[in-house]
């Protein structure tokens, strides 16, 4: 007899699935209200790339199969695609006990060659499965990846898995018919099991089986802005920035609920590896952990009389965690769940200074020099022109007509002792491929960017208003603008719009790439040089997705030989300035660009290529304070091929 074919059976299952659905509905809802209930985020876009992205990250596990994580990322991929092809068996198993007899799909039947094909591959994945589950298992428990956080939550969903796939392949393995002592107690023991599964998974980490395919969907598509914020709004209601949960967006909650705990943010967290309180996978643990305990409340099921809601700067999440980040969006990268961080990092630093006035105290100098001067550095904005001296550089203020570029040369360009070599080699390079271009000179301050990252939306925003009414008084007489920092090209290209300002910006390595393939400059033998390794920005590249433009740039240079960092492009290791960190002493830990410039010296090359100037400090003085300056030389792309310029006779 069919387990179900009693009615004391049928009864049974009727209530054991109806339970459990129920069950899973009603934890469900307050998940779903608390989306619901958020703040707006607009993820409804670009829909082509939206669902492309289903079939390569979620169906195709591309970030779970990830250089460096191959091992666990194939045994964690074969488990979704077991539990992908085991689908169709579940509800085969649902139907039957539904009607109280073997129900198949038409054509699945197994008489079918659909049908006999698909038990097959069935069976096929059901024990990949389970020898994934024995390898995951003694992982765990035998090997123990740091990255890794021990639960039992974890040894409770291997079992449910494993338990699953061994039942499954009894029943179909069984030489008795489906109607024997053994069989059922298989049958009643796999429906068990996959009902508590169910009603386990809103309550643990392994939400992400729910969640996974909405973060794939919503992902962040452009990450090189912050959040917009109206400064006007936000002061009449006396709150800046994410204070509590109520300040979060749909996708942040969506983030914390969809955490593995996996800890792949944390390994790729420069502040992480170098001892600093920072860790990424803590944020999720720390915010999920406050969040379940008042989640009816936030979802509007109960009443918020008498409930004290957590602050989450300086209460949930420490305030040393905050600023030892450098927004450097490594941890986003490595996330298999597109899990953003940053964004709720910079969210919480607002509260931090503009409410509460807590930020470190060197952000303080910065912020008095970009509010006086236009510049961190604190500089008078006379000055802004001095790098160009005996350069014969136009100021586009002080000539007529138009120009191809605008060179925006930024506040290093201008005041830094090594950005002002890398301006006037960028200069020199525009000038000798016969391009027109003008700078701004005085009439140029800050992007705002430092102030920005580090919570300051006010500044930043004062800032970039009176940058934006510059530019569009001159726009009409520029095509582009040219920056050489990649914190300025990414202000003014990602996140002016949100100001109304809205241009077409470049990096000067993107420039120099195409005038060399254009051939408008040439280059002479660099084999003097000998191995030059680049250090990606993360500003330029992970930001902005920009990776190839500066190692074309080198590799035009003739006899130049091109060495790589271990983690390079996508998982390029930040030189430590992001974030504001650039104006902060960093007091926790090591050093991050100690970390960095000692991977740069094991690659044996003697030069240190950069396309940003933060880069180019901290590298720099990474080689100086580690004694390696004599064998290590920091240089900009612009610099070396400026170097290697065939120039025109008698220039």
């Amino acid at each position: 007899m069919f387990p179900t074919a009693s009615t004391a059976g049928y009864a049974a299952f009727l209530v054991l699935v109806l339970g459990a659905v129920g069950t899973f509905a009603w934890l469900m809802i307050a998940r779903v209200r608390l989306l619901l209930n958020a703040q707006p985020i607009d993820r409804l876009d670009r829909w082509g790339e939206r669902l492309l992205g289903v079939a390569t990250h979620f169906v195709g596990q591309r970030r779970i199969l990830a250089p460096g994580y191959r091992l666990a990322g194939i045994m964690h991929a074969l488990i979704f695609w077991g539990f992908l092809a085991v689908a169709l068996n579940t509800l085969h198993f649902v139907l039957s006990g539904l009607f109280r007899r073997p129900v198949f799909l038409p054509f699945f039947g197994p008489d079918d060659p659909l049908g006999s094909g698909y038990a097959v591959v069935r069976d096929l994945f059901e024990v990949a499965v389970l020898a994934m589950v024995a390898s995951a298992a003694f992982r765990r428990v035998a090997i123990r990846p740091k990255r890794l956080t021990p639960s039992w939550d974890a040894a409770l969903i291997l079992s449910l898995i494993g338990t699953l796939m061994l039942t499954d392949l009894g029943m179909a393995w069984l030489p008795s018919p489906p109607d024997g002592i053994l069989f059922g107690s298989m049958w009643w023991l796999h429906l068990v099991t996959l009902l508590g599964f169910l009603c386990y998974l809103p309550v643990s980490k392994h939400f992400h089986v729910v969640t996974s395919l909405p973060s794939v969907i919503f992902r962040r598509l452009d990450t090189g802005s912050l959040p917009a914020m109206d400064i006007e709004k936000a002061a009449e209601a006396e709150k800046f920035g994410v204070r509590g949960f109520e300040d979060l967006r749909w996708k942040d909650y969506l983030d914390v609920y969809s955490c593995t705990e996996c800890g792949r943010c944390q390994e790729a967290c420069p502040a992480f590896a170098t001892g600093k309180p920072l860790n990424p996978k803590k944020i999720n643990e720390d915010m999920r952990e406050a969040l379940l305990p008042i989640l009816p409340v936030l979802a509007g099921m109960r009443p918020k009389q008498g409930v004290e809601l957590p602050v989450l700067p300086g209460g949930v999440i420490h305030e040393d965690v905050l600023w030892s980040c450098t927004t450097c969006r490594a941890c986003e990268q490595a996330c298999p769940l597109f899990i953003e961080f940053v964004d709720r990092i910079v969210g919480m630093r607002r509260k931090l200074v503009l409410e509460d006035s807590a930020f470190p105290t060197e952000l303080g100098t910065a912020f008095r020099n970009l509010e006086k001067s236009g510049n961190p550095w604190g500089q008078p904005a006379t000055a802004r022109g001095d790098w160009a001296d005996g350069l014969g550089i136009p100021m586009l203020g002080e000539i007529d007509g138009e120009v191809e570029y605008l060179l925006w040369v930024g506040c290093a360009g201008a005041f830094d002792a090594r950005g002002q070599k890398v301006a006037r080699a960028t200069a020199t390079i525009l000038k000798a491929a016969g391009v027109s271009f003008a700078a701004l000179g005085p009439e140029e301050q800050c992007t705002g960017d430092p102030a920005r990252r580090s919570g300051h939306e006010y500044l930043y925003q004062i800032l970039a208003q009176g940058n934006i009414a510059t530019l569009d008084g001159y726009k009409s007489r520029f095509r582009k603008i040219v920056t050489q920092c990649p914190h300025c090209f990414n202000t003014i290209l990602n996140e002016y719009p949100q100001l109304g300002g809205r241009y077409e910006v470049v990096h000067h390595t993107q420039v120099i790439a195409e005038l060399i393939e254009a051939g408008r400059i040439r280059l002479q033998d660099g084999a003097a040089l000998g191995a030059v390794t680049y250090h990606d920005s993360c500003y330029l590249g992970r930001h902005n997705g920009e990776y190839d433009a500066p190692r074309e740039a080198l590799a035009a240079v003739p006899g130049l030989a091109l060495v790589e960092m271990p983690r390079s492009r996508e998982r390029g290791f930040c030189c430590g300035a992001g974030g504001a960190r650039m104006w902060m002493e960093e007091k926790l830990g090591t050093k991050v660009n100690h970390e960095r410039i000692g991977e740069a010296a094991a690659t044996g090359a003697g030069v240190v290529a950069s396309g940003c100037p933060f880069c180019m400090t901290m590298l720099a003085d990474g080689a100086n304070e580690t004694g390696r300056q004599e064998r290590l030389q920091v240089l900009d792309v612009a610099q070396i091929v400026e170097r290697h310029l065939v120039r025109p006779e008698g220039t």
